[in-house]
């Protein structure tokens, strides 16, 4: 497939966020937003970079105790299909009062494979885009983006983007084994983490389904391993059955490289294991 048509990182559209104050160039949602293009393996993205005030933050996918997603909804012309928003590694702050939050600073890139051959070069493609963010206040920002297709556009920011997303956990080929016990029976779940090589730093970031609330994150690390509790409840009304907590497990090694892998936790029946620290 021909995957050589890109957007332009043309940026059109205006930023218009209800907060008070004026922050510079930044604007008043203390971000700026513009539509990038990029190929990656032979693949094509669109997505958009955002460039964050020094000392704020914004959300991943999966904000924390607190917070908003960021959000971008693309506006496509006819037979122009991307795929799922692609989020790289996030990181995790402490908010006020204590309380756990995902996301970014100083800026991220979010984006989208294209799914299409050739458009025309004047095919036309927009984004709009919200967000959240925060220092000691929080504040909400939004742009509605615009920008032409382009074979000549290929921004730079697509080569760290590269880099930080994570990978999928594929057993034994993967850099760790994975043991879970408990679950939604007892309300708390415990994961064991054995490493090839040890990690000087492991995070965990779990992408808990609507309904399903984690809360009481601790992690503890000797050696080649790990061990994650946390406690997993089902919210009152919530529909539907949880079997599986999706998660991402993001380690910093000795030469302070981050990498992060995508798993599946078991959250139904009991797994004991022998395991200590």
């Amino acid at each position: 497939m021909n995957r050589r048509g890109l957007v332009a990182a043309v940026f059109t559209g205006a930023v218009f966020v209800p907060a008070l104050g004026i922050a510079g160039d930044f604007g008043e949602g203390h971000a700026r937003a513009r539509l990038v293009s990029g190929q990656v393996e032979e693949r094509a993205y669109v997505g958009v970079f955002f460039d964050i005030e020094p000392g704020w933050h914004i959300y991943w996918k999966n904000p924390g105790g607190a917070g908003m997603a960021t959000e971008v909804l693309w506006r496509l012309p006819d037979g122009v299909e991307t795929g799922e928003l692609e989020w790289p590694l996030p990181i995790s702050f402490l908010q006020s009062g204590d309380i756990p939050g995902y996301g970014y600073e100083e800026s991220v890139l979010l984006a989208s494979e294209l799914r299409q051959e050739r458009p025309r070069r004047d095919a036309v493609i927009g984004a709009e885009v919200s967000w959240l963010a925060c220092k000691e206040v929080c504040v909400l920002g939004a742009a509605s983006l615009e920008a032409t297709w382009s074979e000549e556009e290929r921004d730079p920011a697509f080569a760290q983007w590269r880099e930080s997303r994570p990978a999928a956990f594929n057993g034994p080929d993967a850099a760790f084994s994975v043991t879970t016990s408990g679950g939604l029976a007892d309300g708390r779940l415990v994961v064991w983490l054995r490493w090839e090589t040890p990690p000087v730093v492991v995070e965990w970031f779990p992408e808990p389904p609507d309904g399903l609330v984690v809360s009481d994150v601790k992690i503890m690390s000797r050696g080649g391993l790990t061990r994650i509790d946390a406690d997993v409840r089902t919210m009152a009304g919530a529909a539907g059955a949880h079997e599986k907590l999706p998660s991402l497990i993001v380690v910093t090694d000795e030469n302070g490289r981050r990498r992060g892998w995508t798993v599946s936790l078991e959250l139904g029946a009991d797994q004991p294991t022998k395991e200590k620290l």
